[in-house]
């Protein structure tokens, strides 16, 4: 589906780094820390996919990566300069598409573009834009005539229309139907190709970061920490091509650094972070691709359960 796209017109994808990074809200209650501690390298063109319960930071962490927001201490950098409020180098897509009813898909599209693009230029690229996400035929078309996919598609396009360097997509398949959430996953992996930015996405469901990302990170929630049981460290997964796992190869997941103290429980935010092996698309059947679900399903508190035959 994607398009040939001319990539003398695109960006370069952008490294992020974070360094030590807390946010701290100010409540009635007293202050409210969110994340704590987070440091994590991003390498350029890499999906990185951040999943953990609610209020963990997920989407924090991602305004702050935006420059919608400004941590409380520690750094942001893509490719060594520090992120600045409302960088143009980042560019976000939502959960809901977010769409102006009034204005056509097309139209909705070319307010992505970056300012001074203008004319025949503009009309070119949102043409691209659209071939890539599948979206020529409703150029015209208003929001409330395309299907939830369809606008889910054009929002994507509206937030690739700058060329952006870093894409941050907040939970944008989470109000979509099953069947329409697994053709977006292809149709995501299809624009990476076209388009290899780097890609930072939020989502709670555990399958879509392990088949889209390269890297999947897994935030505690802080304020659940204190009474979080103990539990094993994570085990490094390698499995043989004999349990089916062809391409997938051998997986490792890796528990965040420990304290220095022995025995004490991690303070950080990040809990986990896992390293998905195999090239895209992956097979959601094979054995080290539901073992690495099972993991990030019982770090989420979701354990396995048996059903016993009842005499």
């Amino acid at each position: 589906m994607a398009a040939i796209v001319d990539q003398h017109t695109l960006a370069p994808a952008a490294s992020v780094r974070i360094v030590d990074v807390e946010r701290t809200f100010a409540t009635k209650d007293g202050d409210r820390t969110v994340l704590r501690d987070v440091t994590l390298d991003v390498t350029p063109g890499e999906i990185i996919a951040i999943v953990g319960p609610s209020g963990c930071g997920k989407s924090t962490l991602l305004r702050l990566i935006g420059g919608l927001d400004a941590p409380t201490a520690g750094t942001i950098t893509l490719d060594g300069d520090e992120v600045h409020a409302h960088d143009d180098s980042t560019a976000i897509a939502f959960q809901e598409p977010r769409l102006l009813p009034w204005r056509t898909i097309a139209q909705n599209v070319a307010i992505g573009l970056p300012r001074g693009v203008s004319g025949r230029a503009a009309k070119d690229r949102v043409a691209e834009l659209l071939d890539l996400v599948g979206l020529t035929h409703a150029a015209r078309q208003r929001p409330r005539e395309v299907s939830g996919g369809m606008a889910q598609r054009a929002s994507l396009a509206r937030a690739l229309a700058r060329s952006p360097r870093v894409l941050l997509l907040d939970e944008p398949f989470g109000a979509l139907d099953a069947l329409t959430r697994l053709k977006m996953h292809d149709l995501l992996l299809d624009i990476h190709r076209a388009q290899p930015t780097t890609i930072v996405l939020v989502t709670h469901d555990v399958e879509e970061a392990l088949y889209l990302a390269d890297h999947v990170i897994l935030l505690r929630n802080l304020q659940d920490q204190a009474a979080e049981p103990d539990r094993p460290r994570a085990r490094v997964v390698a499995l043989g091509s004999s349990s089916g796992i062809g391409a997938l190869g051998s997986a490792s997941t890796h528990e965040a650094p420990e304290a220095e103290t022995i025995g004490a429980r991690p303070t950080g935010s990040i809990g986990r972070f896992i390293s998905v092996p195999g090239t895209r698309p992956r097979d959601r059947g094979a054995r080290t691709f539901t073992d690495l679900r099972a993991s990030l399903l019982e770090g989420l508190g979701v354990h396995k359960t048996t059903n016993k035959e009842h005499p």
